[in-house]
């Protein structure tokens, strides 16, 4: 999957209040199966660390 189709998640930085769009891989998100599934380290807590374009405070952002 190429960078341009991700989708992007915008937040506000805790420091100066700007927004902050980065993107995150796309993907079923949570889902409940009642631990059943054989699949289950494909829906794992993941991050990124990205920082702020205008005070360059860096943050962590993770997704399911």
């Amino acid at each position: 999957m190429s960078q341009s189709h991700q989708p992007h998640v915008t937040i506000g930085c805790p420091s100066c209040d700007a927004s902050i769009s980065t993107p995150v891989p796309g993907g079923p998100g949570i889902q409940t199966d009642g631990g059943t599934s054989d699949r289950s380290s494909d829906h794992r807590l993941s991050g990124r660390i990205s920082s702020c374009d205008n005070c360059g405070h860096t943050f962590e952002l993770y997704y399911y």
